[in-house]
């Protein structure tokens, strides 16, 4: 699908004449600086671009729960090399579940990126990609580079225009609420549902690697909590193991729903059904959690 991308024609225009980069000088000095003139600011923008796509493929970003974020930086958050747990190597940025909008922009809202841009942008000082023009965030402390980033941030977003996913309109963005609730269930931390690893025996027919239980279906799990039951916590790093892990989320993030919600009526429909149709059978519960599964699949591949 096409990006939204849509360069100011002067802007462009501006840049396209050469001359060495004004970025340096744009961010070094405050954007309100008298001296700064429409080519500084084109160029600090286009080159601002640049960079944000640089690090957007240098740097992972991972979904975490809200709880663990500063409270001045609530939405994305770079926390550098060693900051994650989970990938205490690489260069991450946390991005907050309860604001999708980070990997699934509304073509009418273009600032719904600048956070994750801005964070970007601070990354950027430590990813090494060739061919890409230094902003000079380098040279300025973390306060200053902070906000000279969420200044480029916003520029990248608003007069660029730029994206590196597909945007949506509105209501795609409302139709999508379903998957995004399940993918702030599938967040590390959050807590309702209960992965438990069981002997391979013990799974259903239709649902041989990840299979959700119900809701306060094993005493191991605490009160009011989905079961999901899996084989191994590995799973997921198969495409079929990763797939059924999921589904099984979307199954038990429909059983969470309120009782009158059109997914709570599907989903036990579903499951009615099935069970209607004897043992181990999933095949109406797999056919309702497919499009879902499509949805927050790429919404993980957004935010990994």
């Amino acid at each position: 699908m096409p990006l939204r991308r849509a360069f100011l024609g002067g802007a462009a225009a501006v840049v396209a004449a050469g001359g060495s980069s004004s970025a340096l000088a744009y961010v070094v000095a405050p954007p309100s600086d008298a001296s700064h003139s429409p080519h500084d600011e084109a160029r600090a923008t286009l080159d601002a671009v640049a960079v944000v796509a640089a690090a957007h493929l240098g740097v992972r970003t991972v979904w975490r729960p809200p709880w663990l974020f500063p409270s001045d930086e609530p939405i994305a958050y770079y926390v550098g090399r060693g900051g994650d747990t989970r990938y205490p190597n690489e260069l991450v940025i946390w991005l907050n579940p309860d604001h999708p909008e980070l990997v699934s922009p509304r073509a009418s809202r273009l600032t719904d990126e600048i956070p994750l841009f801005t964070e970007l942008l601070l990354a950027s000082v430590d990813v090494r990609s060739n061919g890409v023009p230094s902003l000079g965030l380098e040279r300025l402390d973390a306060d200053k580079r902070r906000a000279a980033a969420a200044v480029l941030a916003s520029n990248v977003a608003v007069i660029a225009r730029y994206t590196p996913y597909a945007a949506v309109d509105d209501a795609e963005f409302a139709r999508r609420s379903f998957a995004f609730a399940v993918l702030r269930q599938l967040t590390p931390g959050i807590g309702g549902v209960a992965p438990l690893v069981v002997v391979a025996r013990a799974m259903p027919a239709g649902e041989a690697e990840a299979a959700y239980g119900g809701r306060d279906a094993d005493g191991r799990a605490p009160h009011g909590w989905g079961v999901i039951y899996i084989t191994s916590p590995a799973l997921v790093e198969s495409t079929s193991g990763h797939e059924a892990w999921v589904r099984a989320f979307v199954l038990a993030t429909a059983d969470r729903q309120p009782a009158d919600s059109a997914v709570k009526r599907a989903y036990d429909d579903a499951r009615t059904h099935d069970e209607s149709a004897g043992l181990g059978r999933w095949e109406a519960r797999r056919a309702f959690a497919a499009p879902y599964v499509k949805q927050v699949a790429a919404l993980i591949e957004g935010g990994g």
